[in-house]
């Protein structure tokens, strides 16, 4: 087969954006900048260095839909790989509503996550052509499972050397590690480790990235296998591709670029944006984003300039920005004024309701209610070390913050963590379809840790598609629907009696899918009691039963305020955004003050005499997570900081660049 693109034309792009609700003219020129027409028209191997708010999401969809509309091949497919769960899904979703795009979510096109695409394609039927069963994708799950296997003794030798049960992962086939810090391959420590390494995986348990050490060894045998991989997927499109870790660019180079016959590989992102879910971690070395010289798109339809303003002196990457905004999807408004809120160790608590306050006298009652309003810290989990440095973390301002559920990406550990999670995006969008999935997705996982062999592993089905085809015909099938109903109508919040009540059909449901009548304790320990639960909606006035919301004020809210980790906002669009400084090694925000003025720029160092250089690590760290930042907001940016981060005179300095001050020790 000789793969080739006809060019897209003119007509198709009209077409494309009426069906994204742009109208006509949604990618034609704006005041010069045709830089979104010439990226949908490119059909050729490019990086899109594509700013916040560019749209490059709605690009992408309208370029795979003119692209379906008219694929001829059968047996050759689009492959759309996505970094995250979250932007899967948006992807997944917004193709499937056109006609035309409703085609690549079946076969042969593959839209999912890098992970789903080598466990499916590449690690998962491997291992199973050995023998090897695969019966949980779980890094948590598999490290305790192997933990347990090691003697006493080996456990204490683990904690005399620093170690953690992470050193029982590994990154090479023979199930050795680079994790294991100065200890000796040789050692008798070392054995017993790998050898609950190699047991654990030989059981069925696997953390995440291993996986990639499976996908490898059958590129190792069998190369011949990335050369069919890129015969089904001549076309290939990275979205949020500055995310993309060394071990996910290197085996996705491998598989699509590396050698004879490339696939045709379009990435899209933001340099300024490249950051992760831990500290420590870094990005790719080989095949980085971007590679050569990228396709712009600087123009953001979420902001205004003031906001551009702001925030594009955090970006290390020099890029221009320019606002076109705000975006009127939510909300018709001009934009506000930034706002500093100050406070000190006795006022911290009271940042949430001066926010709550501010947003009430700026926002019409509409507005509030169609608005999306957050506050977010780049450190959201307390330490031991929380009576320092305050404020540290999301906890100093709001002391009932749950971390944990608070993690878009991160595997909730409970039954209940999974229906918390959904019930805080169905009070935003008021849409059911994120509680059916959530306790769907819950169900498998029980079923998983009943010690189910996932079938459904690496399908690309939504968990209640999946549930909904394994009970097919059976009594549990009825069950589900009741539960599902019971669970729709609570919005995912059972109270006590409530979660007592549902309890049984949980049961039966997991018990079905997982073909046991016995659950080991690992299943039943993740059947939360309802503590770990919210309350009813009907006690939903007080700003402690809707997790990790703040609602002001809580006798009577008119404004609901999401709480979070500025890694959980990563590419949403919030109306109004209040950045929180906490503590790592320094207040992140005070660290930041001259580039807040107006005094610095991007990520290089003054210096008096020679070549600038760029700053530490760290430095950039906090740059590009609080451009990140400040970068979500349509129509208000807002900073809180110690006011004692400030003489007077920068005080008067931000006055003038047009922030507005409030003191919140004031009543």
């Amino acid at each position: 087969m000789t793969f080739s693109i006809p060019p897209i034309e003119d007509r198709e792009i009209a077409w494309a954006s009426e069906l994204m609700g742009l109208g006509p003219n949604g990618f034609a020129a704006i005041d010069g900048d045709d830089s979104r027409l010439k990226a949908i028209k490119n059909l050729q191997t490019c990086d899109f260095e594509a700013c916040p708010g560019s749209g490059k999401t709605t690009l992408l969809v309208a370029k795979l839909a003119i692209l379906a509309s008219r694929w001829p091949y059968r047996q050759s497919g689009i492959c759309v790989l996505s970094h995250t769960n979250a932007a899967r899904d948006e992807i997944d979703h917004r193709v499937s509503v056109a006609a035309s795009g409703s085609s690549l979510v079946r076969y042969p096109h593959f839209i999912g996550t890098i992970h789903g695409f080598v466990n499916e394609f590449l690690a998962t039927p491997w291992l199973r052509s050995k023998g090897n069963p695969v019966r949980l994708i779980d890094t948590d799950i598999a490290l305790k499972r192997r933990f347990s296997k090691l003697a006493n003794n080996w456990r204490f030798a683990l904690e005399q050397r620093g170690l953690d049960r992470y050193a029982l992962q590994y990154d090479k086939s023979d199930y050795s590690g680079e994790n294991k810090g100065k200890l000796a391959r040789d050692t008798p420590l070392c054995h017993a480790l790998e050898a609950a390494s190699r047991e654990g995986s030989q059981e069925g348990y696997f953390c995440f990235d291993e996986m990639f050490v499976w996908a490898n060894e059958l590129l190792d045998q069998y190369p011949e296998v990335a050369a069919n991989l890129r015969r089904r997927f001549p076309l290939v499109f990275i979205d949020e591709a500055q995310d993309n870790s060394e071990l996910q660019s290197n085996i996705l180079h491998r598989i699509f670029l590396e050698g004879d016959a490339p696939s045709i590989r379009q990435r899209f992102g933001d340099s300024n944006q490249a950051i992760y879910a831990h500290n420590g971690a870094d990005g790719a070395t080989t095949d980085g984003f971007p590679s050569g010289a990228p396709h712009n798109l600087p123009r953001s339809h979420r902001f205004p300039q003031g906001i551009a303003n702001v925030a594009k002196g955090l970006g290390i990457v020099p890029q221009e920005l320019k606002g076109s905004g705000p975006t009127r999807s939510r909300i018709s408004r001009e934009a506000l004024p930034p706002v500093l809120f100050l406070f000190d160790d006795e006022s911290v608590l009271n940042v949430l309701r001066h926010y709550g306050n501010h947003l009430i006298s700026m926002f019409d009652p509409q507005e509030l209610s169609a608005g999306v309003f957050t506050a977010v810290a780049g450190v959201h989990e307390l330490d031991d070390k929380a009576a320092l440095s305050i404020p540290r973390a999301m906890g100093h301002y709001a002391p009932t913050y749950d971390p944990v559920s608070a993690k878009k990406e991160s595997t909730p550990r409970t039954f209940g963590q999974y229906l918390s999670k959904s019930s805080r995006d169905a009070l935003e969008t008021s849409n059911a379809q994120g509680i059916v999935n959530a306790l769907a997705s819950a169900l498998l996982r029980f079923a998983e840790l009943a010690g189910a062999t996932p079938a459904w592993l690496g399908g690309r089905k939504s968990a209640h598609r999946i549930v909904l085809d394994a009970l097919e015909g059976s009594s549990a099938e009825g069950t589900y629907r009741s539960l599902l109903d019971k669970t729709i109508t609570l919005r995912g919040q059972f109270d006590a009696a409530e979660w007592q009540s549902a309890l049984p059909q949980v049961t039966e449901i997991g018990a079905h899918l997982a073909q046991a009548t016995k659950f080991p304790q690992v299943a039943i320990d993740f059947l939360t009691g309802p503590e770990a639960l919210q309350s009813s909606p009907a006690e939903a006035s007080s700003s402690q039963t809707i997790l990790n919301f703040y609602s002001h004020p809580p006798e009577m809210p008119k404004v609901h305020i999401r709480l979070g980790s500025i890694h959980s906002v990563k590419g949403e669009t919030h109306t109004a955004t209040l950045v929180l400084d906490s503590y790592y090694y320094e207040h992140h925000l005070s660290k930041l003050k001259p580039w807040i003025l107006g005094e610095r720029a991007g990520g290089m160092k003054k210096k008096a005499k020679g070549k600038p250089e760029l700053e530490s690590s760290r430095l950039l760290g906090r740059l590009k997570l609080h451009y990140v930042a400040m970068t979500r907001p349509s129509h208000l940016l807002c900073l809180a900081m110690r006011r004692d981060a400030f003489i007077a005179a920068e005080l008067k300095q931000l006055q003038t660049q047009g922030w507005q001050l409030v003191d919140c020790n004031a009543d």
